[in-house]
């Protein structure tokens, strides 16, 4: 609730990441910085700007800018492979130098899903659903979670795995029944999962194949003597 929402100044080298910044941002005299996985509301300011970076490559994605009015009918690196998966396929411009190659469509939201060994886990949903009562059931290697949205609109979610917690393939069912569409992309480390499917209130189920083990390896043979 101030005039500026969010001031970065001076600052080099750093990742901000996983916020909501609800009143704009406001750059100064600073260069090199990721920014991405954000959920940006309002403009945003530059002054004596140098190269930042706002985007996490393809398919990890940029940020969300509430004034972004690209379309998402096309997928890939360069967005230019028909279908959708949740990214615009037009660059949102901050200035001449500054640009997110791949904006996302909707807001972004970060669930936890445990801390396992000395890791922390989360997951990522990019909708413009509403999305609710998130859950990640090891022992039945499930995510779960609630979409809701206007009836007889469309409903799209953009999920994101890290591979180490819950690995594919997956099943994937809308309240029981396969998405409407479905693309699957990953860079390695993380499975991005693109669904459609008509609104309501639908529960998203995500089973896979390989889950994280309730111990670690290292504990695993001490506990077994």
């Amino acid at each position: 609730n101030n005039s500026q929402g969010s001031l970065l100044a001076y600052t080099t080298n750093s990742v901000i990441t996983k916020n909501n910044i609800t009143n704009g941002i406001l750059v100064r005299l600073s260069k090199n910085n990721i920014i991405y996985h954000n959920n940006i509301v309002g403009k945003v300011d530059l002054y004596y700007l140098d190269e930042n970076f706002w985007d996490d490559g393809y398919p990890s994605g940029g940020n969300y800018w509430s004034n972004y009015n690209g379309t998402d009918t096309k997928n890939g690196p360069n967005q230019d492979q028909l279908g959708s998966d949740g990214i615009g396929d037009t660059r949102y411009i901050v200035d001449g130098y500054n640009f997110d190659r791949y904006p996302l469509m909707g807001p972004l939201s970060v669930f936890d899903a445990g801390t396992w060994g000395d890791t922390s886990y989360s997951v990522e949903v990019v909708s413009n659903s509403t999305v609710s009562g998130f859950s990640f059931n090891q022992p039945d290697k499930l995510i779960s979670f609630n979409a809701t949205g206007a009836d007889g609109t469309v409903g799209f979610c953009r999920v994101t795995i890290p591979n180490a917690l819950l690995g594919g393939p997956y099943v994937i069912s809308v309240n029981d029944a396969p998405p409407v569409t479905l693309v699957e992309t990953s860079n390695g480390t993380h499975t991005f999962l693109y669904l459609t499917y008509s609104h309501s209130t639908k529960q998203v189920n995500i089973i896979g194949t390989t889950v994280i083990p309730e111990f670690p390896p290292s504990l695993i043979l001490p506990l077994f003597m």
